[in-house]
């Protein structure tokens, strides 16, 4: 197996280095933004805030349009699951409401929807991912590897989700679509009825798009068609669920040089449920199962609510530069698990509200001599509120799992993109973030210890140098040093507080260095990317279970360092077949005796094991697409011996799925058939397998098909 695993890592490399821009940004090309300036077919990715040419950036970027998007929707309404099949390094999906372990580059992920951070870095509840439908998506950016440009967090890289347009022609546009999934071995409690509806055109000079879309998920079952658990991994589940999702887009462009716009969206997604979880056992192979039963009567549904919004403000020449300035409101609440052996039976909710302003600046540079130089600059304000109580203590004797938090962020940042010759391009920048934290008096929710409130205060200064060589027609080479930082989840420890004043906390920002070499080559319709990285930190986020308490974990500050290796592949056949590969690679080991060598492997939950993911489809004709796809996860084993319930330590076998779709479309009307799971193969997911806890080894899903009507008028 070592033999093999290795071969096809050295095939893989070979390939990508002889034939190397992801198949995502492949396909994006096809319907990806353009700029002025920006060659035909070029791929600009705005969440960079320099709205860059990927053939002069010089990191690793992965972009999704529309089309990638609605090819994924063909077999799975998880966000998590389509942006882990087309993105190298992001761990996979798993049909649940979490994404707890899904890392980037075995690192956390920062969420963006429309350059606005929805992620929660003061209490991360693992739910950012699915925060809205996709649906109402237009395109997804992802940057694999620090970004110093957007602040606190994503230390293995941001998600940009990019929402849908509208049209200032007076001539309105329509969408409407019916659909369902099933599985084929339960069909009885398993349909997943949907249905959506846009508008978009434009009115009186505004253009506008508006969306909504419903899907009730009944029972998920596996492939002997028994029912899963409707939460399987007790991260939240999506199982018996209604999920709602209205969004609206409005926009006026003037003066030539001047637009605003204003976004808001909403997703609510509300679990009620007839079944509770019968804990597995991994020693006998015996995967978790359900019973019939009331919930207990103190437990909340679960629940994932969130709303966001903007008002933006743009003018393409302000004394000659181009400025941006964006007022965000977003709030968002979840509901988690109740835990009936925690403290005589508690639960908790998350609320967290944010609200900020993010502006920017591009200035050329032409004027100095620097044609082609642009220059962004700018300030980042914002104010973040999350609490997490735990009920039904907190309003009893005022235990809480996270008291709350109220942190202040002002941030200035500078980024030099220099064209030095028609061959190299270099950039670099700097952002210095202040923060500020206020914590109330609390008593520690699993101590009981009462804790001082106080202030806080910590900062941090990430810069980044890169280069692009043009080495020749379609063969760039790239490379830099990019630094991103996070302050471990804050609420994690205070918890668990044996301190009396949170003096004693003292957060410190980790600084992640992220080393990267890579390239991109364009050979006749063959298209490829490779990049090795190495990312370092002196202060890591390794997580471990608690002795004291088992079902929760705590945080490593150790000395971490990562690897990988990720490499992209894709073609045509003529012009009907079209076809792709993704592999990724990690691994990472961490300072747990603290002599300073890295030594001991890291957990589960941050580094997966290597990922091979592929397509071809074909134009059966101009109207007839057929497409099949294959999801391959190796296996990773760095515990062996590890006891059960031992959090994030367990093996992991490898696990491949096969997943089939067809459109075809007749007039303004188009229906879609696709089965995920095609041959119906029984196994356990990545999580399930690495979380190695006997009440969350959970199935997957087993083969369930897809059914969708849409008409465009």
């Amino acid at each position: 197996m070592m033999k093999l695993r290795c071969a096809l890592r050295l095939g893989v490399t070979f390939a990508a280095m002889v034939s190397a821009t992801a198949f995502a940004q492949d396909s994006a090309s096809q319907g990806g933004k353009q700029v002025d300036g920006a060659p035909a077919g070029d791929i600009v990715v705005t969440g960079t805030r320099l709205s860059d040419s990927v053939r002069t950036f010089p990191g690793s970027v992965s972009v999704l349009d529309e089309a990638n998007i609605e090819s994924q929707l063909a077999i799975t309404r998880d966000l998590g699951k389509i942006l882990s099949f087309s993105v190298p390094g992001l761990a996979q999906g798993n049909d649940t409401a979490a994404n707890v372990e899904q890392s980037l580059r075995g690192r956390p992920v920062r969420i963006f929807i429309d350059g606005i951070p929805v992620s929660n870095p003061l209490r991360d509840g693992g739910r950012d991912v699915r925060l809205i439908a996709p649906t109402a998506l237009g395109g997804i950016e992802v940057i694999r590897g620090s970004s110093s440009l957007y602040g606190q967090g994503g230390a293995g890289g941001i998600i940009n989700y990019i929402t849908k347009n509208g049209s200032a022609s007076d001539a309105w546009t329509f969408r409407s679509e019916i659909g369902t999934s099933f599985s084929t071995e339960h069909f009885e409690d398993s349909a997943r009825p949907y249905i959506f509806q846009s508008a978009a055109g434009g009115i009186g000079g505004f253009d506008v798009n508006l969306n909504g879309s419903y899907e009730r998920v009944n029972g998920q079952f596996d492939a002997d068609g028994k029912r899963l658990p409707p939460d399987p991994h007790l991260f939240g589940g999506i199982a018996d669920s209604d999920i709602y999702n209205f969004y609206g887009k409005v926009g006026y462009s003037f003066g030539g040089t001047q637009r605003i716009e204003a976004m808001a969206n909403y997703y609510r997604q509300a679990q009620d449920t007839d079944y509770v979880l019968v804990p597995g056992n991994i020693a006998l192979g015996t995967p978790t199962s359900v019973r019939k039963a009331a919930q207990d009567p103190r437990a909340l549904d679960q629940v994932n609510r969130n709303f966001v919004s903007y008002l933006a403000y743009t003018n393409s020449d302000v004394f000659g530069s181009a400025m941006r300035s964006q007022v965000y409101y977003l709030k968002n609440y979840a509901v988690f698990a109740f835990e009936p052996t925690r403290l005589g039976g508690t639960q908790t909710t998350l609320n967290s509200e944010k609200y900020g302003i993010q502006t920017d600046f591009r200035t050329k540079l032409d004027t100095f001599g620097l044609d082609g130089g642009l220059l962004l600059w700018g300030f980042d304000i914002s104010r973040d509120i999350t609490e997490q109580p735990l009920l039904p203590l907190t309003a009893i004797d005022g235990r809480t799992f996270t008291p709350p938090l109220k942190q202040a962020n002002y941030a200035l940042f500078v980024q030099a993109d220099l064209p030095l010759t028609d061959w190299f391009t270099l950039r670099a920048g700097v952002r210095h973030d202040e923060f500020r934290l206020k914590v109330d008096p609390f008593v520690a929710g699993l101590t009981g210890l009462k804790v001082q409130g106080g202030t806080l205060s910590y900062g941090a200064t990430p810069i980044n140098v890169g280069a692009t060589i043009q080495a020749s027609e379609g063969f760039q080479i790239f490379g830099g040093f990019s630094q991103g930082f996070s302050v471990p989840d804050i609420g994690l420890p205070l918890r668990n507080a044996r301190f009396p004043t949170i003096d004693t906390l003292k957060p410190k920002a980790a600084l992640v260095n992220n080393y990267e070499l890579g390239t991109r080559l364009t050979i006749g319709g063959i298209k490829a990317t490779a990049a090795y990285f190495i990312n370092t930190s002196k202060l890591g986020t390794d997580f471990v279970i608690d002795p004291l308490h088992p079902t929760e974990v705590l945080i490593l500050r150790e000395k971490e360092r990562i690897e990988g290796f990720e490499a992209t592949l894709d073609g045509k056949f003529g012009d009907a077949t079209r076809w792709g590969l993704v592999f990724s690679w990690s691994e990472g080991k961490r300072d747990a005796n603290k002599d300073g060598k890295v030594e001991t492997p890291m957990t589960g939950r941050r580094i997966s094991p290597e990922l091979l993911n592929g397509f071809i489809e074909y134009d059966i004709t101009d109207n007839w697409l057929a497409r099949v796809q294959f999801a391959y996860s190796g296996d990773r084993n760095k515990f062996p011996g590890s006891p059960i319930n031992n959090f994030y330590t367990g093996r992991v076998e490898s696990t491949t799925r096969v997943d089939a779709s067809t459109k075809f479309k007749i007039g303004p009307a188009d229906l879609t058939v696709g089965v995920s799971n095609l041959l119906n193969n029984d196994y356990y997911s990545v999580t399930s397998q690495m979380l190695n806890r006997n009440d969350r080894y959970s199935k997957a899903l087993g083969r369930t098909a897809f059914v969708q009507i849409g008409i465009d008028y």
